[in-house]
């Protein structure tokens, strides 16, 4: 199947390429720092990172950073591991029309509080199906860093177990699982409802090698603002534990027999200030996971 795809990669993908790595005997090669440069003067060291999470690539800061109020497209933020510089990600504007290339953080981050930053990364597939960029993210020496530095945490892992279609119902399976430290408190889909659980993701994506897509069409709830949630909303998973979750969709496009590639990217919460991500037993999980499989409908 021969098609030019401009997409983000998956930050589940990152993350299994992140727990692959070498040998506790290779990464001890790498024990250095690490350390952001954003623009031309302000510094983040290791001392103010609380964690990272490689499931979605966010970086959680100990306090907030106001210079990411102030950052426009066409700045970088430069990823060091003692004095080497690993790579550069751009600053891009929400509102530019243009689309960012490689690793980039989006400006200004109005999705998050300014103690996070979320790098995110755009990969572009040529006709041949070739990947013009290598993700930067994954890179050894930031992973020994992490580690040695105790700032690496795995989050969530999302996979697409089965998909079952018939006449316009859709039954979506996918397994969530924590290989994470942390017991984390993730959005439930049966305790939102499917309304109000898919103002947080776009649902599931058919499209087959003729660009052609099929979406759900069930009525989206808007909460209060993009700001306000709820603890309701929230179920626990903790460390080590899987979780099977099916969300059904009773109004799907009508979708042709053939072979799609699915898209679904499972959502957490977004906005919520440091404050009050940890309570009970666990800490809020954040950011999002985009998860393909290939089906078939006969």
């Amino acid at each position: 199947m021969k098609r030019l795809v401009l997409m983000i990669i998956p930050a589940l993908i990152c993350g299994v390429l992140f727990t692959s790595c070498d040998s506790d005997e290779t990464e001890s090669k790498f024990t250095d720092e690490l350390w952001l440069q954003m623009g031309d003067n302000a510094i983040v060291s290791t001392s103010d990172i609380d964690f990272y999470d490689v499931s979605t690539h966010m970086i959680y800061l100990k306090k907030e950073l106001p210079y990411l109020k102030n950052v426009y497209s066409g700045g970088k933020m430069s990823v060091y591991v003692d004095h080497s510089k690993i790579y550069e990600c751009s600053f891009h504007s929400l509102h530019s029309s243009s689309l960012p290339q490689g690793a980039f953080i989006m400006v200004p981050p109005i999705f998050y509080s300014e103690d996070i930053i979320r790098i995110s990364f755009m990969q572009i597939i040529d006709l041949n199906g070739k990947p013009q960029f290598t993700d930067p993210r994954s890179d050894k020496q930031i992973i020994a860093a992490l580690k040695n530095n105790h700032l690496y945490h795995e989050g969530l892992h999302c996979e697409i177990q089965s998909v079952n279609y018939l006449s316009g119902k859709l039954i979506l399976n996918i397994e969530l699982s924590n290989p994470d430290t942390f017991d984390y408190y993730y959005l439930n889909p049966d305790k939102m409802g499917i309304g109000l659980f898919h103002y947080f993701t776009n649902g599931p994506t058919f499209l087959n090698d003729q660009y052609q897509r099929y979406n759900h069409k069930e009525t989206v709830v808007h909460p209060e603002s993009f700001k306000s949630w709820e603890k309701e909303w929230l179920t626990l998973i903790k460390s080590g534990e899987r979780k099977n979750i099916s969300i059904t969709y009773n109004h799907f496009d009508e979708i042709p027999t053939g072979t799609y590639r699915v898209n679904f990217a499972f959502p957490g919460l977004s906005w919520v200030s440091q404050k009050d991500r940890i309570f009970g037993n666990g800490r809020i999980w954040m950011g999002s996971i985009s998860i393909e499989k290939d089906v078939t409908f006969q």
